[in-house]
This record gives C-alpha cells, sequence and structure tokens, in this order.
C-alpha cells in the first residue's frame, strides 16, 4: 500500500507539470551554458531601444548586452514593462541544424523568471515573431514564481548564465525573412499581468509589478549558426548618368567600394559604413565618362 501512495503521488507532480523542457538541470532541459562552444559569435550593436516604463536610467545601458553572456547580474539592458530593444551582429545568423542563436536573461532562480518576446528580421524592416506558448494559469506576484515547463518559444525562460535557444526553422515559409541571413533580432519585454498573449491567445503570466529594474534583463544573445558567405549586390545599374549600386550589407560593418576598367588593377574609392537600420546599403556613383567601368564591393570588418 505505501508502494502505491508514493506511485500516486509521483503521478499527480507530472500531471501537473507542463507540456515543454525545464529548467536548468532538469532533464530534457534545453538550455545552452554560456560556455557552451557551440556559440561562435555575440550581438555586437544595437539600434535606439524603446524603453518602457519602471526602469532607471542606471539600467539603460545597451552596450552591457554586447559580447559574451556573463554570470554577473548586472551586466544588463533593462527594457523596462513593455519596452523593446534591436540588437545586431558581426555577421548576420543563418538557419542551420537545430537551434540558431540564444537569448540570455539575469534571473536569479529557475524560477524567477521575466519573459519577452523575439523577433527577427533581414531587412531591418519586416520583422517576424517567433511561435510561443505560456500554459501558466495564474497571476504571479512581483517576486512570484514561474514554472518552466509551462513556457515555450519566450526568452527569460533559463536563470543567470543559461541561454534559451531559437530555431529559424520555425519561421519557414514567412516570405520576406531570409533565413540564411537575420541581421536583427528584436526583444520586446512582456508585461505579465495576463493581458498580453501568446501565439495562441492564452494569457502570459511572469513577476508583476516590477520597478526600477522593471522587465526584461538582456544579458546577451549567442549566435551557434553564422553567416559566413559573400554577401549579395542587389542592384547595379546606370540611372540618370550615375550609377545604382546596392548591397546586402550588415549593421555597424564597413565596406570599401572599388572600380576598375580592365578587371586588372582596381582603384579605391574609399569606404562606407552600412546603413544601420537596414539590410541594404545603397550608394550613387560618378560614371566620369569612362566608355566600360566596373565596381565591386569589399566587407572590411
Amino acid at each position: 500500500m505505501k508502494r502505491i501512495s508514493i506511485y500516486f503521488f509521483l503521478l499527480s507532480l507530472f500531471v501537473q507539470a507542463g507540456s515543454f523542457p525545464g529548467a536548468v538541470g532538469t532533464i530534457g532541459s534545453d538550455t545552452l551554458s554560456k560556455d557552451d562552444p557551440a556559440f561562435v559569435a555575440w550581438a555586437s550593436g544595437n539600434l535606439n531601444p524603446v524603453y518602457g516604463t519602471g526602469v532607471d536610467e542606471i539600467w539603460k545601458t545597451p552596450r552591457k548586452a554586447f559580447g559574451k553572456a556573463t554570470t554577473d547580474g548586472s551586466d544588463i539592458v533593462c527594457l523596462g514593462n513593455g519596452g523593446q530593444i534591436v540588437m545586431t551582429f558581426p555577421r548576420p545568423i543563418r538557419d542551420g541544424s537545430g537551434p540558431d542563436f540564444a537569448v540570455f536573461e539575469n534571473g536569479f532562480s529557475n524560477t524567477f523568471l521575466e519573459l519577452a518576446f523575439v523577433e527577427v528580421s533581414s531587412d531591418g524592416v519586416n520583422f517576424y515573431r517567433f511561435p510561443n506558448r505560456s500554459e501558466g494559469s495564474t497571476a504571479v506576484g512581483a517576486f512570484g514564481t514561474v514554472d518552466a515547463t509551462n513556457l515555450s518559444g519566450l526568452a527569460g525562460k533559463y536563470r543567470l548564465g543559461f541561454g534559451t535557444p531559437f530555431d529559424l526553422a520555425a519561421l519557414a515559409g514567412e516570405a520576406l525573412l531570409d533565413r540564411q541571413n537575420v541581421r536583427f533580432v528584436r526583444i520586446v519585454d512582456i508585461i505579465g499581468n495576463g493581458t498580453v498573449l501568446d501565439s495562441v491567445g492564452r494569457p502570459i503570466y511572469d513577476p508583476t509589478p516590477t520597478t526600477g529594474s522593471g522587465g526584461f534583463d538582456l544579458e546577451a544573445i549567442g549566435v551557434i549558426h553564422q553567416n559566413e558567405d559573400v554577401f549579395r549586390i542587389v542592384r547595379s545599374e546606370p540611372v540618370n548618368g550615375v550609377f545604382q549600386l546596392a548591397w546586402e550589407s550588415n549593421p555597424g560593418s564597413i565596406y570599401r567600394i572599388e572600380t576598375t576598367t580592365d578587371l586588372a588593377v582596381w582603384t579605391s574609392l574609399g569606404t562606407v559604413t552600412a546603413a544601420p537600420t537596414l539590410g541594404v546599403t545603397a550608394q550613387a556613383l560618378s560614371l566620369d565618362g569612362a566608355a566600360k567601368r566596373f565596381w565591386r564591393v569589399v566587407w572590411l570588418e
């Protein structure tokens, strides 16, 4: 009889758990440690953040989210309640086998989890949100607990030093997303009082309300699959007496434009910093009366 009691107690615990991988250290958890050798690069830049409510000036520090994830809970940019930020990378993220990048938050335990939506873009204009689920059914106080097994597709699922993985294959079929050239990742804080809904219309709950450092605390974004291929020229044509040249570019990168008339000796026309908010940079170049002329773009850094 004693054995039967233990059996039903364990079964009860199992039934109460959610549908998704659990916290750091549990069997089946899909988290990635900051020291995982799978990471080949880290976020290196950002566009202007839009801060939400409840965040002090001391935490409005985007540069602290650059580079490798740490175990320093203050090495973050705090988005505030409902805030958002777009992060950029040394090279585009590509869709490989399994997760392609991971987002790190600074939760101090396996159950104090502040959540955010994750969206990606290849062109800086069209952003696509990862499908997400939240199976929690009750409100969470300012320092309440969240069960990681209730969460899928939301950043902040794991504590400090451990990233939540995202696989670009989940966004297959989005016509305006080039999954081999993802240049922008947008993190959008969730106000977890149940008014914000997941992908299937269920309320999302996380510790609410929070002040001072309210909302999602972005610690880092690690890249697993990075695009090392040659970028593409998307426009090259003479228009109204000038040569219009445009190429796929990575925000923050520097390019050199070169020209030649014989394909043997190339002359530099100077360097160009990539458009900061778009995935394409354009230049209008002088034709200078040459009967035949060629141009090329060299990625410097």
